[in-house]
């Protein structure tokens, strides 16, 4: 099964930059860069635009003023980034990369850390609540991750998935939990791989371990933050009709990327395939997704919160808990 994301460097011929950058070695890189995107990115009706932004951007003040090569892949990045999220340039130092530590990888990271899970529990009420940073690599640890948090809140009469904070990954998980919100297998995602000119469909898992929750209310909160496998578990759940988005329009990267080194410490990151989403044909890219429900991000919550108080309390038949559910829409009332 293709990953979400991929790093798989491709080498090109050495730029040969001195320490002081001059016109002619930015302008160099820039056409490499250029010419890489031509042969590499998916959306290749933009390639006239993106050039012509390069274009610009190598005339510009900001490059003009950029004497590092750090800063040059930061003013390139920027400019870039206008056209795709998941565009970058990046540069590593080669003379001090062996003595210096590296940025943390992002799954490694998500793997030291719980796959991103902040805070799982079951809310006043009895509604469920997962807040998690990121969507870690489905494997055996990472499965059994997925497996504890969704036995905590498959009794729950709703559950709010919170994903303001949440940077994106690998789509596999998003398809994992998705798993325990149908009892039939759904199609969620598809990908456009341009390399390849081949889609791949992403279904929900057959097999899970734990209850399937079909009939549970979902909520997913959203941000401005909220950024690539992430929109795409909050826009197919959105389209799916099986979840309402509260919260902010998200950031709007939807296409895959892959890394390819140009030499010289400077590499770029090209978006190499698209998502296609079954129902509306096409993504968010650019976008974002488009909450039902629009509010600021820190007031997500409560809307997210209360509107789950409200469906329990339209169906519960336990007076305990209609009593306690009544309490606590009094205080989220009140804030």
């Amino acid at each position: 099964m293709k990953k979400y994301s991929a790093i798989l460097p491709l080498l090109l011929p050495s730029l040969g930059f001195s320490t002081t950058f001059s016109t002619e070695e930015k302008n160099t890189l820039i056409n490499k860069v250029a010419h890489e995107i031509s042969r590499q990115y998916v959306l290749q009706e933009n390639i006239p635009a993106i050039r012509e932004s390069l274009q610009k951007a190598s005339e510009s003040e900001a490059m003009k003023q950029a004497g590092t090569p750090k800063r040059v892949a930061e003013v390139l990045s920027k400019v870039l980034e206008k056209h795709d999220k998941h565009f970058g340039v990046r540069w590593y130092d080669q003379n001090t990369s062996q003595s210096q530590p590296k940025h943390e990888n992002w799954f490694t990271k998500l793997a030291r850390k719980n796959s991103g899970f902040n805070r799982i529990e079951v809310l006043e009420g009895n509604v469920g609540y997962i807040d998690f940073w990121g969507f870690d690599q489905v494997n055996d640890a990472s499965r059994k991750r997925v497996e504890a948090a969704m036995t905590l809140v498959e009794n729950t009469d709703a559950i709010i998935f919170d994903l303001r904070n949440n940077g994106g990954g690998d789509g596999n998980m998003g398809r994992l939990i998705s798993s325990y919100l149908f009892d039939e297998p759904t199609h969620l995602n598809s990908i456009y791989w341009k390399a390849t000119d081949s889609t791949t469909e992403f279904w929900t898992f057959e097999i899970i371990k734990g209850k399937r929750m079909i009939d549970t209310p979902v909520f997913i909160l959203t941000s401005k933050d909220t950024f690539s496998a992430a929109e795409s578990f909050a826009y197919y759940l959105k389209h799916l009709k099986r979840a309402t988005i509260i919260g902010e329009t998200t950031k709007g990267g939807a296409n895959p990327w892959q890394f390819f080194q140009l030499d010289d410490g400077f590499g770029v990151v090209i978006p190499i395939a698209k998502a296609v989403n079954p129902i509306t044909k096409s993504n968010w890219e650019g976008t974002g997704v488009e909450p039902d429900i629009k509010s600021l991000k820190e007031d997500a919550f409560n809307i997210g919160y209360r509107l789950s108080l409200q469906h329990i309390q339209s169906s519960t038949i336990h007076p305990e808990q209609l009593k306690e559910v009544k309490e606590q829409l009094k205080l989220v009332e009140t804030h």
